[in-house]
């Protein structure tokens, strides 16, 4: 049991999860360990007889029917009503040897492919490269098919699928070196005769490795890693007969149907050197993030301002253009999957960031309703019709019994953006809430902001909102309390030189209704916000948080208010805007919780600077650092 308990708060740790709460959530559906096998125990021959294979953790992947939460499923590209025999596979998963082993099954009476698109059996994969540095990281797309365009010669009787993929397969031959297969390699057993369709085949067995250290994941670290992976089988019938009237194909896939862009979502697999084959129990995977409940706590009054204590209580998140300390406090694999993006405007060049975006996101729930708060820092607020232009806020929120084409859950953008006027707006599905009594929102400019004019320095704006869950298909008890989300925050800056304007969009977890992924959430109601005078002061952060500083601009001195997670000692650092450090103190006596320090910057010039907490190591957790924050001086 100790082991167990050890595991698990490791386990808890790497998901990003605070404390080693064992609170009985859903079981998440968007992930699947692969257990790790003794070194050399896999045989790669397509037959998976190995005594390891029937210990493998497995996931059904069935056409038809609803796949795994929350956002796995199915399509036919042609034909729907011939799908008489379409996917109903088994997939199997190891680690063994540096390898993920991806064992397939996969019934099927009608196999083979062609030059044609669709015209194939095949699996379409896709595993994010951590060694990227792109945010969010860059998909690798794996591709097995019998597909054969470009090499038409090959389509015959009896051939085999072929490997096409970013480096590791060649779409222009069948040939691949030893390099190559190193690092991504594959045997199948067609049980039947492929492209042949003068007798009815019965399946075809898949036995795959990808080596996972070419893809930059250390799965032997003591903590594991999280493999970002997702595939879709595809089925085409009928292909290699007289009629073809009667050819269709379908496809049925695992959280993304595609392999070489960043859509829908992310799969895990979860791989340990502590959870083997000979592992009784596995591990509950704790959900990325658990939303509070309102409890007795008074509601907030929906203005905009976010003032009232609940709103401390809350579960909350930093998003900041290009800062990678905020990105690591996300849990599981948010600091890989969340991302940004800047836009290039009208053909101008990409201008550098002046003024890099920041807010705060909160969010409780009470009954079945759900309270969203953003606490948007902007020196520039400006107002737009054009989107990569405009300064705002959207959530991402997953629709529980609307699907799309895909037989997909549907995502809801729902945003406030400020508008050419200078006024908050409502765009994308907020009005149909809004008209639909499911959703009350308000937006407040913070003091001394001005809309549309450049000749002052605003602070910012901040959003709060209500949604109705039973109008997103939730049962009026919340049914599993379940949540799929990601928040986008959008900052566009305009000057008098036109060549500096520039847009920004800085995403948690997922960047519109299309993907690139949403964050496993659950509502619950026994974590209840306490209903207290002063919970900023006296509830604990996980890490060291800024609050932030007030005035802000200021002359000559500011508060800095940050929260430590123990007593013990820290110093602050200030850097200019081109990261040259221009002052640093040590802070002693700090206790845990809310701490404050007047700052006063003698000598230092007019300009925006950044700041940074970091302990000393003399707490219960060794040393750590908050994310960074600005400011801007004015003499």
């Amino acid at each position: 049991m100790k082991f167990v308990s050890l595991f698990i708060l490791t386990i808890a740790l790497l998901l990003g999860i605070a404390g080693t709460t064992q609170a009985q959530y859903p079981k998440r559906t968007d992930g699947v360990w692969a257990r790790t096998a003794p070194a050399g125990s896999i045989k790669m021959d397509g037959v998976l007889n190995e005594p390891e294979w029937a210990k493998a953790e497995s996931l059904k992947v069935v056409y038809g029917v609803p796949g795994q939460l929350p956002t796995s499923g199915y399509r036919s590209e042609f034909n729907p009503d011939l799908a008489k025999d379409s996917t109903r596979a088994t997939v199997k998963f190891l680690f063994c040897d540096g390898y993920l082993y991806l064992g397939f099954e996969i019934p099927d009476s009608s196999i083979g492919g062609s030059v044609d698109w669709a015209r194939w059996d095949g699996i379409i994969m896709s595993i994010k490269n951590k060694l990227s540095k792109d945010r969010p990281i860059a998909p690798i797309e794996l591709s097995y098919l019998w597909w054969y365009a470009n090499v038409p010669q090959y389509v015959k009787p009896g051939c085999p699928p072929r490997f096409i993929g970013n480096e590791y397969g060649d779409y222009n031959d069948t040939t691949r070196t030893d390099a190559q297969r190193a690092v991504w390699d594959a045997v199948t057993i067609v049980h039947g005769l492929s492209n042949d369709d003068t007798n009815p085949d019965t399946g075809w067995t898949v036995e795959m490795r990808i080596k996972l250290s070419a893809m930059g994941y250390t799965p032997t670290a003591p903590q594991g890693d999280i493999v970002e992976f997702n595939f879709s089988i595809w089925d085409c019938d009928n292909a290699w007969g007289t009629d073809a009237s009667r050819i269709n194909t379908t496809r049925t896939h695992f959280q993304s149907p595609w392999g070489n862009n960043n859509s829908n979502n992310t799969g895990r697999i979860y791989v340990s050197p502590d959870v083997t084959t000979a592992t009784a129990v596995l591990p509950d995977v704790q959900p990325d993030v658990v939303i509070p409940s309102a409890g007795s706590a008074k509601l907030p009054t929906i203005d905009g301002k976010l003032t009232e204590d609940v709103w401390k209580g809350a579960y909350s998140f930093d998003i900041a253009w290009a800062d990678s300390n905020v990105r690591k406090t996300y849990p599981g694999i948010g600091p890989y999957i969340s991302g940004q993006y800047q836009p290039q405007l009208y053909g101008n060049p990409i201008s550098p960031v002046l003024d890099p975006s920041f807010a705060t996101v909160k969010m409780f729930f009470k009954d079945h309703y759900l309270y969203l708060g953003a606490d948007v820092k902007d020196m520039l607020v400006q107002g737009t019709e054009v989107f990569d232009k405009t300064d705002g806020i959207m959530f991402n929120i997953g629709h529980r019994t609307s699907l799309n084409a895909e037989n997909v859950m549907t995502f809801l953008k729902v945003r406030v953006s400020y508008d050419a006027t200078g006024k908050a707006a409502a765009y994308d599905y907020l009005p149909g809430l809004v008209d639909s009594s499911a959703a009350i929102w308000a937006s407040a400019i913070k003091g001394g902001t001005t809309v549309n004019n450049n000749s002052d320095i605003d602070s910012g704006y901040s959003v709060e909102m209500r949604l109705d869950l039973t109008k997103l298909g939730y049962p009026s008890d919340l049914g599993d309390k379940l949540l799929f989300m990601g928040v986008v925050l959008s900052d566009g800056d305009s000057f008098d030189d036109s060549l500096a304007n520039y847009g920004t969009r800085t995403w948690w977890f997922r960047e519109h209704d299309g993907g690139p992924a949403c964050a496993w959430m659950v509502m619950d109601p026994t974590k209840v916000i306490s209903d207290v005078k002063d919970a900023s002061r006296i509830s604990i952060p996980s890490g060291i948080e800024l609050v932030g500083n007030y005035p802000n601009p200021f002359n000559p001195t500011t508060n800095i208010s940050f929260k430590m997670p123990f007593n013990g000692d820290a110093s602050l650092r200030v850097f200019t805007t081109l990261g040259e450090e221009v002052f640093k103190t040590t802070l002693t006596g700090l206790h845990a919780g809310l701490n404050e320090y007047k700052f006063n910057p003698a000598g230092m010039a007019s300009g925006v600077y950044f700041y940074q907490v970091t302990s000393l190591g003399r707490g219960e957790s060794g040393t750590m650092k908050s994310n960074v924050a600005k400011m801007l001086l004015m003499k």
